[in-house]
């Protein structure tokens, strides 16, 4: 659901406008955080076979590590730069775990390793900004990319977010 719902019970003089604006501002920032937590793992993570089992916010998750789908990386930013890391995983079945753990990371990085010598349709399609992370690419260079790239959107998209809201808020009757 959008943010910007909010602004229509205001537009009919349901609530306040002050109210709906602030209410508009703060509840797609605080939507993407709870939503980015809910797959990411909680120690301690658990191997048996081919199959990872995290402890997430939303209970147990079990991704099948020899049928990944995609893997990505998610850089999260704070004031003193970049403040954590998350590997996405996605296997088959569309079961999708975010990875922040050594143990997990290995467990995913020898998974990728075997399924390299598979038939060229069953390998996972893994991001370069993965790769490099993972230790499986030696160029630093889509790290950094990935990072640059990660806080212009971040920042733009903020922004945008911000003003958009502000030029909605104008069109809300008072």
């Amino acid at each position: 659901m959008s943010p910007f719902v909010i602004l229509v019970p205001a537009a009919f003089g349901w609530l306040p406008a002050d109210s709906a604006i602030l209410l508009a501002l703060f509840s797609a920032p605080t939507g993407f955080l709870i939503l980015g937590e809910t797959y990411e793992e909680r120690p301690p993570a658990h191997t048996s076979g081919p199959c990872l089992t995290a402890r997430t916010l939303t209970g147990e998750r079990t991704v099948d590590l020899s049928a990944i789908s995609t893997v990505r990386l998610r850089t999260y930013f704070s004031r003193s730069g970049v403040s954590e890391r998350l590997v996405l995983v996605r296997d088959m079945n569309g079961v999708c775990l975010g990875l922040k753990s050594a143990a997990g990371r290995a467990a995913l990085r020898r998974a990728l390793q075997r399924s390299c010598g598979a038939a060229p349709l069953a390998q996972p399609r893994v991001s370069r900004a993965a790769r490099v992370y993972l230790g499986m690419a030696t160029r630093r260079t889509p790290l950094v990319l990935h990072t640059a790239l990660s806080w212009l959107v971040m920042v733009f998209g903020t922004c945008g977010y911000i003003v958009t809201v502000l030029a909605l808020a104008d069109r809300v009757p008072k």
